[in-house]
């Protein structure tokens, strides 16, 4: 058995506030966590990995919570394949298991990659104003130094 964790020493291990947790468990998007005697929420580090991939798919590539929450809908299905696979099913069904979490994992890649071009294109954007600006200052110190 793991390590518990109260709500405010997840919080300050993940960065996030107290508030931002209870709010991902009442949307779902954490399952509900237990409570001690006294009503206060614990985390096990199943939790915490799972907020810890939710904060990754926020932070790093800007999803809403609905794109968290279909991703996270993912993991949950594959964890169920995964504990299929473990207690042993018939090849029939290891087949269908595996080809269905290619598919799921290609939708996720594919909406990763959609997610990168359009940072990738909003950054050339902002490189073509920035070699346009840097241009005119030049211009601007060339006309200058010929004074």
């Amino acid at each position: 058995m793991g390590k518990d964790w109260s709500v405010e020493a997840v919080a300050q291990r993940l960065g996030i506030t107290t508030r931002t947790l209870h709010y991902y468990e009442e949307v779902g998007l954490i399952p509900p966590v237990q409570r001690t005697p006294g009503g206060h929420r614990v985390y096990d580090e199943d939790t915490i990995n799972r907020l810890e991939q939710i904060l990754r798919l926020r932070d790093v590539l800007g999803y809403t919570l609905q794109e968290i929450r279909e991703v996270m809908d993912v993991e949950d299905v594959l964890q169920g394949y995964r504990l299929q696979l473990e207690a042993g099913v018939e090849p029939e069904v290891r087949m269908d298991i595996l080809e269905h979490s290619i598919q799921l994992l290609e939708t996720v890649v594919t909406h990763i990659d959609e997610k990168v071009e359009r940072l990738e294109a909003m950054r050339q954007r902002y490189r073509d104003r920035l070699m346009r600006i840097q241009e005119k200052l030049a211009k601007h110190r060339q006309q200058a130094d010929e004074l």
